[in-house]
């Protein structure tokens, strides 16, 4: 029996239990057509692939859910109606928005559509409860290379809805035994480790804070806010997708001592200054999702993540180097397997937490100010569908039902995600902030402000 982890486990509680479903899209844009026969035979190794199965929800105290096997495997695909040129933007962001199901199913759904005048918009949206964005990409990766597991996200453990009651009711009594058990463990390791940090904190503190520019992680209660966006109401966040040549992308970065991923992050800071959300008096914290996805892995979801700190004065944009180096050393800790986080420590015992608890601790949750997911070349393995080589292909990550009031308690800022596929990089955008990103015509031209100041030819979607 192959249960949920706790990484799945928070997917899951954030829809079932805070009404915000979060899902993961690829999208494909191609310049001509694409063969039908070749997006079945996609659609046929991603339904016998990882992606398609269900949670079975347990009533077992302590005990984790499971996965079964799909009891609703995705609708054939879904083929759209023409459209124009100017509406691709709007067709992706419909089909960001279907209604997916991780426990009756579908999890998943795969659709394409034609452009008026040539070309082929197909998009692959999957349920983060199923599967994070390495996980599917890694899916279509395999299927369109014709094999319906990939080596990094295996098809095991699922369980079958027809066992027993009483086999599966005995599995959840010793699965719940044995969490408890480790919540145990855990919380007493993570009490004993934060009263000797408490300590040590209150020895060191003489030594006074340094008058660095204030850590701006999320919204600053003192900086008046001004309301664009209406005051209620359902609010779907802005997104620009957004090409350019990928020795663009590395030219810029070269030029000032950077890498790809610490451009991305300049790029990202940039679009928060212009918009207002920060100044050049904030240090900014910057988050930087991690795979932790290995071989023969078994996880839906393998992503860790790491922060770094950024001073928004400005020095960034003339030499990269600190982002650089900041990044490489949060990312060597992170890869330390002898470190274990309190954090690490704990998640046991959230993951045994009933949905109400879970509900009450969300009411006080925050989304990252900045957050830079740095996909490398993942989009050079997707590029073909049917030997049709596409123009770009982008990928992000997009919560569904988020209304105003919503957007502006948790206080994000900006979400991107950036990959290459071949001859182009392709750069995802979404402002969270309702009123500092209040259209998409207003975040475009942030981006576009952004891609001037480092040299790029920006190419929107």
């Amino acid at each position: 029996m192959e249960r949920l982890t706790y990484d799945d486990d928070l997917f899951l509680r954030m829809e079932c239990v805070l009404g915000v479903p979060v899902v993961n899209q690829i999208v494909w844009k191609f310049d001509g057509a694409v063969a039908l026969d070749a997006l079945e035979s996609m659609w046929r190794m991603l339904a016998a692939g990882p992606i398609d199965r269900s949670v079975r929800r347990t009533r077992m105290p302590g005990a984790r859910d499971s996965w079964t096997a799909a009891r609703r495997s995705a609708d054939p695909v879904a083929i759209g109606s023409s459209i124009d040129r100017t509406a691709v933007d709007r067709w992706i962001e419909d089909e960001a928005a279907v209604t997916l199901d991780p426990i009756g199913g579908p999890a998943w759904r795969l659709s394409a559509t034609s452009v008026d005048g040539g070309g082929t918009i197909v998009s692959l949206v999957g349920s983060h409860v199923v599967g994070d964005g390495g996980a599917l990409t890694s899916a279509a990766a395999a299927a369109l290379a014709g094999r319906a597991v990939p080596d990094d996200f295996v098809r095991v453990g699922l369980d079958d809805d027809s066992a027993s009651s009483m086999a599966l009711s005995g599995a959840d009594v010793s699965d719940g035994l044995g969490r408890i058990g480790a919540s145990l463990s855990g919380a007493a390791r993570a009490i004993g480790r934060t009263a000797v940090e408490t300590a040590r904190a209150r020895f060191t503190a003489s030594a006074g804070r340094s008058n660095a520019a204030p850590d701006s992680t999320s919204a600053d209660p003192d900086r008046p806010r001004v309301l664009v966006a209406p005051e209620n109401g359902a609010w779907v966040p802005s997104t620009v997708v957004v090409d350019c040549l990928s020795s663009q992308w590395s030219a810029a970065a070269a030029s000032k001592g950077g890498s790809s991923n610490s451009l991305l992050v300049a790029v990202v800071l940039g679009i928060l200054t212009g918009s207002g959300r920060i100044t050049t008096e904030d240090r900014v914290r910057v988050a930087l999702p991690v795979s932790t996805r290995t071989t023969g892995d078994r996880r839906a979801n393998a992503t860790s993540g790491v922060s770094i700190h950024v001073d928004a004065g400005g020095a960034y944009l003339d030499d990269l180097g600190a982002i650089r180096a900041s990044s490489k050393q949060a990312f060597r800790t992170q890869a330390d397997r002898t470190v274990t986080t309190t954090f690490e420590l704990l998640k046991p015992l959230m993951q045994l937490l009933p949905d109400a608890i879970v509900a009450k601790l969300a009411a006080s949750g925050s989304a990252p100010l900045c957050l830079c997911s740095n996909l490398g070349a993942r989009g050079a393995a997707l590029r073909t569908i049917g030997g049709v080589d596409a123009t770009a292909v982008a990928m992000r990550s997009i919560t569904q039902n988020t209304d105003v009031d919503l957007l502006r308690r948790t206080g994000g800022g900006v979400s991107a995600w950036w990959n290459e596929s071949g001859e182009r990089a392709t750069l995802c955008v979404t402002g969270l902030d309702p009123d500092r990103f209040p259209s998409k015509e207003h975040l475009r031209g942030l981006v576009e402000a952004e891609f001037e100041r480092w040299g790029l030819t920006p190419e929107f979607w």
